[in-house]
């Protein structure tokens, strides 16, 4: 209990920090969006009252509708690794058996469930998309508070009854929901839709936007994106962090600044090396994360909540053929002019790893340079700054030299 109080207030501090001292470096909506991060990761954390520990691809509007909070182990992870705190939750879950190999955001999170950190919440849901991990960390998670899990099967390849298949588990989640004692009202959840699809109509526009402008800008800002373009998605705090995005960069007068950066998965934000080559610099810029924009081929003109929600989950960019990423991705470096690829491989995601010499091999038959960079979105211990900073330094030279 100390130690859930001392984390609650070192992450309600730093958020309160953002809101009202803010930082004249950042745009208004990226100052927004630290306080709205932070007291969404922390409200289930206080109590685990009236919440559900969620999966990163989750379509949450239900559960925004019905008023539960959410939590999801890569935002928890993320605060950790910024209060160098996740050492003794990995260190736990390790001597507990998990694999050191495993997904360091999901070690943490075991870690924060097994000494009781973490509050037990009413119920547990997830999806198989992507994430391997998933079914260790969500499933021990569960028969460790003895609480109900729901999981939503992703079908591997996209058609209209792949997204029909998912519809109806999304709809069976809505009595799984009602059923640990919650109250559903489909027109609140027809209202959140509609915000959902608003965001992610606003994220185009950005897309476009950042196409032919240059912004100072630093790395959390890209992970707070993740954050409102998915379990945050359907909120009104992401909705107005995406408009306010959207009329902000377009007041940004055209024009383009150094090296433009295309990164791909995750990013550690926290680590300084990292930010003192790429934060607030006219070198450099992280023009997108691919994760921000992954449910950018859904379609948005589906009138059917339970059938839009599904139809996110499986065009999402990382479901199915890892081919599907790799070409989302090269459409994304082009359409937002970028000079650059860099491809992090999180320690313990598969995917990122398995796939990182083919996506290479067609990023550069496509004329755009690709940095493979291995490291940890939150374990400071499986990083190597001095590695990292000679590596993305000599491929920032490699593409001012291109330029």
């Amino acid at each position: 209990m100390s130690a859930r109080k001392k984390l609650c207030f070192a992450f309600s501090a730093a958020g309160l920090m953002c809101k009202y001292f803010p930082t004249k470096k950042l745009l208004p909506s990226r100052q927004f969006m630290q306080w709205a991060a932070a007291d969404s990761a922390i409200t289930p954390l206080k109590t685990g009252k009236n919440s559900a520990i969620v999966s990163l691809y989750l379509p949450c509007e239900i559960l925004h509708s019905m008023g539960i909070s959410t939590l999801f182990p890569e935002a928890l992870a993320c605060y950790l690794a910024a209060a160098r705190s996740e050492q003794v939750f990995i260190d736990t879950a390790e001597q507990n058996f998990v694999s050191q190999t495993m997904c360091s955001y999901h070690k943490a999170f075991i870690g924060m469930v097994e000494t009781g950190v973490l509050p037990k919440p009413d119920f547990i849901i997830n999806t198989t998309l992507a994430c391997d991990a998933n079914h260790l960390s969500f499933r021990r998670a569960a028969e460790h508070y003895n609480v109900p899990q729901y999981m939503i099967d992703m079908p591997y390849n996209y058609s209209s009854g792949a997204v029909d298949y998912v519809a109806k588990q999304i709809r069976d989640m809505v009595t799984f929901i009602e059923k640990q004692g919650y109250t559903f009202d489909e027109a609140k959840l027809i209202e959140t839709v509609e915000k959902s699809k608003q965001t992610l109509k606003n994220f185009n526009d950005i897309l476009a936007l950042r196409a032919n402008r240059s912004l100072s800008d630093e790395m959390t800002s890209q992970m707070l994106s993740v954050f409102a373009t998915h379990v945050m998605l359907g909120t009104d705090n992401a909705l107005k962090y995406s408009t306010d995005l959207k009329n902000e960069l377009s007041a940004v007068p055209e024009g383009k600044k150094g090296v433009r950066l295309l990164w791909v998965h995750t990013l550690p934000y926290w680590q300084d090396a990292l930010r003192d080559l790429i934060n607030f610099t006219d070198r450099c810029e992280i023009v997108a994360c691919d994760m921000v924009m992954d449910a950018m081929y859904c379609n948005l003109e589906e009138t059917d909540p339970y059938r839009f929600m599904a139809d996110r989950l499986v065009r999402n960019t990382v479901n199915g053929n890892g081919t599907n990423r790799i070409n989302a991705t090269l459409e994304l470096a082009k359409k937002l002019n970028a000079n650059g690829i860099v491809w992090y491989c999180h320690w313990g995601c598969k995917q990122t790893a398995g796939l990182s010499n083919i996506a290479k091999s067609t990023f550069e038959a496509n004329g755009f340079p690709t940095l493979i960079l291995d490291g940890d979105g939150c374990n400071w211990n499986n990083v190597n700054d001095g590695q990292t900073v000679t590596r993305t330094e000599a491929f920032l030279e490699l593409l001012e030299n291109r330029k």
